[in-house]
Parts: C-alpha cells; sequence; structure tokens
C-alpha cells in the first residue's frame, strides 16, 4: 500500500511539471510520507463448537409375517345317477293319416286384355324373404322348445343297465379322506415356521426316547437271560457242596438242609456228612464270608481240605489248625466259620471243635455253651490250635449244627436270636434240618444271609429207618 501511495505522488508531481522545463526548473520532491501505523490485527473469530451428533434412530422392528388365510375347501362333488329311461322299441312310430288336399278351384278363364301390375306388385316379387330370426339361446321360447322335444334316446344305451345308488359310497368316502388331507394341508400351511420347527423337534426327540427305549428293554433282557445263567451256574456249584446224607448209620439219624438268602446272590455255606473209619462218623458245617463266585470256590476249597484231614485220622482241634495254615495263602482277605465233628456210633459220643462258629444246640443232654471258649476262623492264620468239646449222648437226644443265617433273622427289624432258633427246633417232637429252616423263613420277615442246619438225632437201629421214611 505504501508503495502504491509513492508512485502516486510522484505522478502528481510529474504531472505539475510544465513542458520543456529544466531540471532546475523541476520541483523537489516532497520528504519521504512518514510511515503509516499498523493495523490493529483482527482478532480470531471464535471457533464453530462442533454440533451434536444425532443419534440413529432405532429400526423399525419387522411386521409379522400375515398367515395366508387358508384355502376353502373344495365343495364335494355330489354324485348324480342317471334317470332310468324306459327302453324303447325299435317300431316306428305310426304316421298320422295325411289328409285329402282341397279341390282345385276352377281355373280362370283366359283373358285377351293384359293388365298393367302396380308399382307394389312390381316390388313384392322383388323383395327377398328373410330368413326366420332364429330365438336367443336360453329365451324363454327356446327353453320351451328345448323341454317340449323328447329326448333322444338310442337303442344302445337304452340297453346298459343302470348302476345302483349304493356304488357313491367309495366315492363318498374317498371325498371325505380328501378333505381330511386338504383340511390338514391347509393347518400345516397356516402354522408360523417356529411352531413347525417345534413340533419337527417335539417329533425327533419321541422317536429318540422310543428308540432309546427298545434298546433299553433289549439290554435289559439280555441282563435278564445272563442273570439267569449265572444264577443257574451258582445254583449247580452251591448244589455241589452239598451231598446227600449217607443211609444206614447205626444207632444215628441225620438231616441236613440248605436254603440261600433272599436275593440273587449265592453264599458260601456248606456242610458235609461222611462215614469214617473204626465206626465214626464225620460232620462239618461252616459258612465262608462274602458271596458270589468267590465265595463258592473258597466254600469248596475248605470243605475238602477238612475232609481230607479227618479221612486221613486227624482229631478236629488238629485238622482246623492245619486247615488254617493251608488256606492263609489262598483265601486271604476272606476266612471260614466252621464247626468240625466226630461221633462214635458206638459209645454215642460227639466230639467238636468250632472255628469263630456258633455252639450247636443240644436237646436231652444237658449242656451249656457258655462254658465254651471262642475260637478264630480259619484262613487268617490267627490261632495255633483250636480246643475240643465232648457230648455224650442218650436215646433221643438232639444235636442241631446251623450257621449263623439263622439267628441273623430278622423280625420287626430284631435279630431272631439263639434262643428262638432253639424254641423252633424243640417245638416238634422229632427235629429236622429242612422243618427248621422252613419255622425260620415262616417266623422272620427277611433273611439275608444263607442259612444251613445239620441235625443228628441218637435213636435206635428202628426208628433211624422210621426217622429217614418221615423226613
Amino acid at each position: 500500500m505504501r508503495r502504491s501511495v509513492t508512485i502516486a505522488l510522484l505522478g502528481t508531481a510529474l504531472l505539475a511539471v510544465p513542458a520543456g522545463a529544466s531540471a532546475a526548473e523541476l520541483p523537489e520532491l516532497p520528504a519521504p510520507l512518514p510511515s503509516l501505523p499498523d493495523l490493529p490485527r483482527v482478532p480470531e473469530l471464535p471457533r464453530v463448537p462442533e454440533l451434536p451428533r444425532v443419534p440413529e434412530l432405532p429400526r423399525a422392528p419387522d411386521l409379522p409375517e400375515v398367515p395366508a388365510l387358508p384355502e376353502l375347501p373344495s365343495t364335494p362333488d355330489v354324485p348324480v345317477s342317471p334317470p332310468a329311461v324306459p327302453p324303447v322299441t325299435s317300431e316306428p312310430p305310426a304316421r298320422p293319416a295325411t289328409p285329402a288336399p282341397p279341390p282345385a278351384a276352377p281355373a280362370a278363364p283366359p283373358t285377351s286384355a293384359r293388365t298393367a301390375p302396380s308399382p307394389a306388385a312390381d316390388r313384392a316379387p322383388r323383395r327377398r324373404r328373410s330368413a326366420p330370426a332364429s330365438p336367443r339361446r336360453g329365451s324363454p321360447r327356446d327353453v320351451g322348445r328345448r323341454t317340449s322335444r323328447p329326448p333322444v334316446v338310442t337303442q344302445a344305451l337304452a340297453s346298459q343297465p343302470v348302476e345302483p345308488a349304493a356304488a357313491a359310497a367309495p366315492a363318498e368316502e374317498r371325498s371325505r379322506a380328501e378333505r381330511v388331507a386338504d383340511s390338514i394341508v391347509e393347518l400345516v400351511k397356516a402354522l408360523p415356521s417356529a411352531v413347525l420347527w417345534a413340533l419337527g423337534g417335539l417329533g425327533v426327540l419321541a422317536l429318540w426316547l422310543a428308540f432309546n427305549a427298545y434298546r433299553q428293554s433289549r439290554r435289559r433282557a439280555a441282563l435278564e437271560a445272563q442273570r439267569a445263567g449265572l444264577l443257574d451256574d451258582i445254583g449247580l456249584l452251591s448244589g455241589a457242596l452239598l451231598p446227600p446224607v449217607p443211609e444206614g448209620l447205626d444207632g444215628l439219624a441225620v438231616t441236613a438242609a440248605y436254603r440261600p438268602a433272599d436275593g440273587p446272590a449265592a453264599g458260601g455255606d456248606f456242610y458235609d456228612v461222611f462215614a469214617l473209619e473204626d465206626g465214626r462218623v464225620g460232620v462239618l458245617l461252616g459258612d465262608v464270608s462274602g458271596h458270589g463266585r468267590d465265595s463258592v470256590q473258597h466254600a469248596a476249597l475248605a470243605r475238602y481240605t477238612l475232609r481230607t484231614l479227618l479221612a486221613d485220622g486227624h482229631p478236629v482241634g488238629e485238622a482246623l489248625a492245619h486247615a488254617d495254615r493251608l488256606l492263609v495263602t489262598d483265601m486271604r482277605p476272606q476266612f471260614v466259620t466252621v464247626i468240625a465233628a466226630i461221633y462214635d456210633l458206638e459209645r454215642g459220643r460227639l466230639t467238636y471243635a468250632k472255628a469263630g462258629h456258633p455252639p450247636p444246640i443240644v436237646l436231652g443232654t444237658a449242656h451249656d455253651p457258655e462254658t465254651e471258649t471262642p475260637a478264630p476262623p480259619i484262613g487268617l492264620g490267627l490261632g495255633d490250635a483250636w480246643p475240643e468239646y465232648h457230648v455224650d449222648l442218650a436215646d433221643g437226644a438232639t444235636v442241631c449244627l446251623f450257621t449263623d443265617g439263622l439267628e441273623d433273622a430278622r423280625v420287626d427289624g430284631v435279630r431272631l436270636g439263639r434262643c428262638e432258633v432253639e424254641r423252633l427246633l424243640s417245638a416238634h417232637d422229632v427235629p429236622d434240618a429242612e422243618r427248621l429252616l422252613g419255622d425260620v423263613r415262616a417266623a422272620a420277615d427277611s433273611v439275608g444271609d444263607d442259612t444251613a442246619a445239620v441235625v443228628l438225632r441218637r435213636c435206635p437201629r428202628a426208628q433211624v429207618a422210621d426217622f429217614t421214611d418221615s423226613t
């Protein structure tokens, strides 16, 4: 801007100099202009604040899909049976008599003069005869004409047999089934997709449950068959441990019985009665701890071990000591409670030793079980010797060896006990092992263990035969 002012002043001075003036006559240039003051700085305008961001409007929810209206069921076709048409004979109908034509009018006499035709007469022959207008279709005239005309029935149509009205029943049933199917289809189409998916899921779940139930039933049947087979095998093994009682023992009647516990598992109860040398009879009654196949196997092992030791001539106490040392390696952690006895037929003396077993019940002879010392079972290696006890049997005396399953039977949740077993045994004139087990089962509410018993009764030989026949 300063430069433009200076140039303007110079131009003004030059214009003021007359033409042809010398340099001396030129006016002096004015002194330099004073510097203009600096213009005040324009303050910066305040920054416009940013406008707040407009929040996005929420998206409008989707309108629910309007289900399609179900179609109206189609009107069933009403079967119409053709009307009965009377047979038509082939003879043509008789034609009506044609009336005689009227007599001809006398001919007009010819005229010699020709008459001139009139203009109307000239136009009449030239006018065309218009065809009769056909009545419109459906007019009353046409309807009357059609209804008044008799139907034409051919000989072939009249000869066809007319079906009975009952033939329309299958068609009506088919139409009813079609209507039901159409209604189901329309209902499925009208249902929302979520409902259809839910129904499909329920159908799949029902099929899976049905298949699972069928598989479980097959598996249960297979397990029942396997269980029956195992029970048969265990029954055979248990039967092998219950040998028959020998007959012909002079002056001694013996009965033995065994019953398994309430349940499928087989126990380890066993008994054995066998003849020895020198008129003696060996008796064994024992119980292996636990149930199942192992108990049956250990019962057989203990029975044959003790029988071999007694047959070899070992006393009962010594036989138990040897059996304990022999079975300790094969039976751990199980053990055997057993009572071993030898009866001398000639002296009538019963000698026995018990290992962890209850003392026998003696009827008809003085006997105090409280005086007997308890002894450990065999198979654990806990003892060196087992004490022996002697009982002299008079005629009619009875000795009952039994397992702890009889005492442990429950009546109203209470243990049956030894006294009740002794009462049941003495309730009969002739005690019997099978009858005793039956009485215990009848008196108890539940029997949770196997029960076995051996009953020895001293009597003359004739009574022995009668006793054997009665049992």
